[in-house]
């Protein structure tokens, strides 16, 4: 990785140390990965965790003394190690520190525990490579001074997609940028700080612990007392995971930002873990970024607890972890509190965790931002994923926050990571997330073009998909709205599929078959016969094509038959009034400019709707009286046109 590219990854330390942090770090990776032969990533991690460990005893502690070798500062001289040619000295002073009370984790019950276990050796074999570390390392602050946050820094510096993500579940470490941004979004909803001796704040999988960094470095913007932001770090914090090896991690990369005894800890399963329990209730915030896989999680305690929050799970023996975790974390939450959270898309659009959201009073949603697929790339995934945040109990917003990241300052390139020629706009989001701290969130607007961001009324919240905040369709809602327009689902209602057998005569519509104007080359599809069995649609009845809406295929089964054939991807719609009339509402430019930015998929042509997102938007307000004589207008011109049609062919046919 080059060092331009060091610098682009330190989103989080844009002045002070951070930069140069991230060129030590840079020479660092190569130092240790690819001369000194520590691999795979997380084993260099783990030893670059350990020197800084030895590098905070030696702020703290420069003249403790290790027997047969001298102080701390004495070990630890670059110079004295390369002469000697031996890294004894350096082990020792290891394991001393290590077995010291003075550097220490601390557990739910109060209790110290080793950073590692007092048998942990450090692997660094090599004395030239141990020397050379160590200077790198020399000019990286480990107090509260500390504008760093080491070991993020170090997984952005050395990642390029060979993190070993065991256990198969999808472990994604979260980049500066986004906790960064999830931070200050997080501190314009609420202020973690409550009583100083209570944890207020946490993450139930922290990882290297950058969430809690990110937390405390956005806090340093906004709380004027350093007093009660170091007691806050102190005792108002918690991190917890099921890796030994990424609490001892987040431990080090706490100490280094100047907390002594960091409150983090091993768990065996965080979502039914008693340490966890006892908190239940008691949290103002929590930010975190959980494993997720689909029907990844199989804990038969966990997947009932997870029931009892989401109650249209319905009965499972596996699920995705992160549904588990986003139930466990709001079980954690205070009244009031809000959580922020990475999840899937493909979770975050289904039918389980969007039904608790959006029609769940006991469960607010504040924001959300969806983050583009180099958010994750480097660590091997281009899952698109979206930053959640809710809150536990009401709002006093009367809109949501969304936005959607276009741009993380990096892109993925032949395995490795290259700078985004348009740079991030993290920032920019997070500067516009303000407008949650200062109140001025009580009418839709767009915020801001490029990004995407926008305030969006709660009963526009249909979706979490930011495209509905597309500056033309919260213009078309606004206006209709204001002529007194309803909903869709006033006049339609979807209909399951269905795949009875018809005759072998009847058509098959394929989207290829209508065309912009809602007609239908109803001669082709009478002779399409796909392989692909078809959806069953009646006389009368609506169907309307859910992928790619922004070219609307959409029109009305004609009297001429009793049922046809038409591809999956069609919506069917039962109307209880004119359909044709309904067919020329979809096709007026204000529901149309509603419709086209929605979607779900990575690309224009594959995005995809739900017969929902159909019902859902707003129309003017026309009584069944227009409906019925615009519909027998559209009705007739569209049945000369297939005459014309049929005439055309039958004229070609004898002309052949």
């Amino acid at each position: 990785m080059t060092i331009e590219m060091a610098d682009q990854l330190s989103f989080d330390a844009v002045e002070g140390s951070g930069l140069a942090a991230a060129r030590r770090l840079a020479e660092l990776h190569q130092l240790l990965y690819m001369r000194g032969g520590i691999r795979p990533v997380n084993a260099a991690i783990e030893e670059l965790s350990k020197l800084l460990l030895l590098r905070i005893a030696q702020r703290r502690l420069p003249e403790l003394r290790i027997e047969s070798f001298g102080s701390l500062t004495e070990i630890l001289d670059a110079d004295r190690i390369a002469a000697s040619d031996s890294v004894k000295a350096v082990k020792a002073a290891f394991s001393a520190v290590v077995r010291s009370e003075h550097f220490s984790g601390r557990l739910p019950d109060g209790s110290l525990q080793p950073v590692w276990p007092p048998d942990e050796p450090l692997r660094i074999a090599r004395a030239d490579i141990l020397a050379e570390a160590l200077r790198v390392l020399e000019h990286i602050e480990v107090s509260t001074d500390a504008r760093l946050d080491p070991l993020g820094t170090a997984f952005d510096v050395f990642l390029q997609g060979k993190y070993d993500h065991a256990g198969g579940l999808g472990t994604y470490l979260t980049p500066q940028p986004i906790a960064r941004l999830m931070a200050r979004v997080a501190l314009s909803l609420i202020d973690p700080i409550g009583t100083l001796d209570q944890i207020t704040f946490g993450d139930p999988c922290c990882g290297t612990g950058r969430f809690l960094v990110a937390l405390l470095e956005e806090l340093r913007l906004y709380q004027a007392n350093i007093g009660v932001l170091e007691q806050f770090a102190e005792s108002g914090i918690f991190g917890s995971d099921q890796s030994a090896s990424a609490v001892a991690k987040a431990r080090v990369n706490l100490m280094s930002y100047g907390i002594r005894t960091p409150h983090v800890f091993t768990v065996q399963d965080s979502i039914v873990d008693p340490q966890l329990d006892n908190m239940e209730g008691t949290l103002r915030l929590i930010l975190t970024n959980p494993p997720f896989g689909d029907a990844k999680y199989d804990s038969r305690e966990g997947i009932w607890r997870t029931a009892r929050v989401f109650t249209d799970l319905g009965e499972r023996d596996r699920i995705d972890p992160a549904l588990a975790f986003t139930a466990r974390c709001l079980k954690l939450l205070d009244e009031g509190g809000v959580l922020g959270i990475v999840l899937p898309n493909g979770l975050l659009d289904g039918r389980t965790l969007r039904n608790a959201l959006v029609r769940h009073n006991e469960i607010t949603v504040e924001a959300n931002i969806s983050l583009p697929t180099a958010t994750f790339a480097l660590a091997g995934t281009v899952a698109k994923t979206s930053a959640l945040f809710v809150r536990k109990g009401p709002s006093r917003h009367k809109t949501v926050f969304l936005a959607r990241s276009d741009h993380v300052g990096y892109l993925k390139k032949a395995g490795g990571a290259v700078p985004d020629p348009d740079g991030s706009d993290t920032g920019l989001i997070a500067e516009l997330a303000s407008v949650l701290r200062d109140g001025r969130t009580q009418r839709p607007r767009t915020l801001s073009i490029e990004p995407l961001v926008a305030l969006v009324t709660r009963e526009d919240l249909t979706s979490f998909d930011p495209s509905q905040v597309d500056p033309s369709a919260l213009s078309a809602r606004a206006e209709l709205r204001s002529m007194k327009g309803r909903r869709l689902s006033e006049l339609v209602a979807p209909v399951g599929k269905r795949r009875e057998v018809l005759r072998p005569s009847a058509p098959f519509v394929s989207v290829l078959h209508v065309d912009e104007m809602s007609c239908v080359d109803w001669i082709s599809a009478e002779a399409y016969r796909p392989t692909t069995p078809g959806v069953v649609a009646y006389r009368g009845e609506l169907i309307v094509s859910l992928l790619n809406p922004s070219k609307l295929r959409a029109t009305v089964v004609p009297d001429q038959y009793d049922a046809i054939y038409c591809s999956a991807e069609f919506g069917v719609f039962r109307t209880e009034c004119d359909p044709y009339g309904v067919l020329s509402v979809l096709r007026d430019s204000r529901v149309r400019s509603q419709l086209a930015p929605l979607g779900r998929g990575t690309s224009s042509s594959r995005r995809r709707i739900e017969p929902k997102d159909v019902c859902d938007l707003v129309i003017p307000p026309v009584d069944r009286e227009w409906l019925a004589d615009e519909g027998a207008r559209v009705r007739n011109a569209m049945t000369e046109f297939d005459r014309a049609r049929r005439a055309l062919a039958e004229a070609f046919r004898a002309y052949s």
